[in-house]
């Protein structure tokens, strides 16, 4: 089998952004806010990330700089401070029906081939990958002593080739309650730019999560001279394919058991964290906002 990008601490902590934006997503909250140390800027022109930007999706968003991202992850999800290397802003009320974006820190393994998509086993590949998915999940599940189970698909896999883009959405069972991971990723010359979204709604259609996160994806700009169609004889070569590019946003190891590192991860949220977890994504716009309940 083919191996998953070198970088393990990227895919890790990566993993660790989705599930605990799950885990806001589920339950009442139980504490309140005592200060405001976050600044929310208002996303009203197009916002620089390491090789591209992001432009405005609606008047209503506002976006954190990487400091008050850092700052935020830190005292609200329990991260050690190297986790703020993984992302560069998170962003609120990016479009209607979008209630959080992550914007990931991009992939810099190297131009990413698509070859393996053609494989007459794509399907199987992504089954396997699926299957993986499940496997590590109902582990952790014991670990937790929570419920936490991948439910299906609700948007299949797709990778658009020709704008080369791949993303992806399956309903999560979170001890009961259903929550949407959905996650896009840009290709450009250098690798590829992951973004974590948070729908408002956990009863999405497939057609509506499609539109979303295609929206948000054509919001995207690579650099000048850095888009996927720019890459050049001598450029670095990813390891992995598309699909090991698919294994590593889901969170497992290409043909593999889901990795320890995630395992380790989701453990130590539930450890050092664990009250967080009863704070939805509505509270946590109110400290950063500064609003009463």
């Amino acid at each position: 089998m083919k191996i998953l990008f070198k970088n393990n601490n990227f895919r890790d902590n990566i993993a660790f952004v989705a599930i605990a934006i799950l885990a806001f997503a589920t339950e009442p909250a139980i504490v309140e806010a005592q200060n405001n140390p976050y600044s929310p800027i208002n996303f009203t022109k197009p916002l620089s990330l390491s090789r591209g930007n992001l432009s405005p999706g609606s008047q209503n968003s506002v976006y954190l700089s990487h400091k008050d991202s850092c700052t935020l992850v830190q005292a609200e999800w329990g991260w050690e401070p190297t986790g703020c290397d993984t992302i560069e802003h998170i962003v609120f009320d990016y479009r209607s029906g979008i209630d959080t974006l992550i914007l990931e820190t991009p992939d810099r393994e190297g131009y990413v081939n698509f070859d393996d998509w053609n494989q007459e086993d794509a399907s199987a590949e992504i089954d396997v990958i699926w299957s993986d998915l499940v496997l590590g999940l109902r582990q952790q599940s014991k670990a937790l002593g929570q419920r936490i189970r991948p439910v299906k698909w609700i948007v299949y896999p797709t990778l658009n080739k020709k704008k080369s883009y791949m993303y992806y959405a399956y309903l999560m069972d979170w001890d009961g309650e259903p929550t949407i991971n959905a996650k896009a990723t840009v290709f450009d010359r250098q690798g590829h730019v992951p973004i974590s979204i948070v729908p408002v709604k956990s009863d999405l259609t497939e057609a509506q999560l499609t539109r979303m996160v295609e929206a948000t994806i054509k919001s995207y700009r690579s650099e000048r001279n850095q888009a996927y169609v720019d890459f050049r004889d001598g450029d670095k070569i990813a390891a992995v394919g598309a699909m090991g590019v698919l294994a590593s946003l889901v969170g497992v190891k290409y043909g593999k058991a889901v990795s320890s590192g995630f395992f380790a991860i989701l453990l130590a949220f539930a450890k050092k964290a664990w009250f967080l977890i009863l704070i939805p994504l509505a509270f946590l716009k109110n400290v950063i906002f500064g609003k009463k309940d």
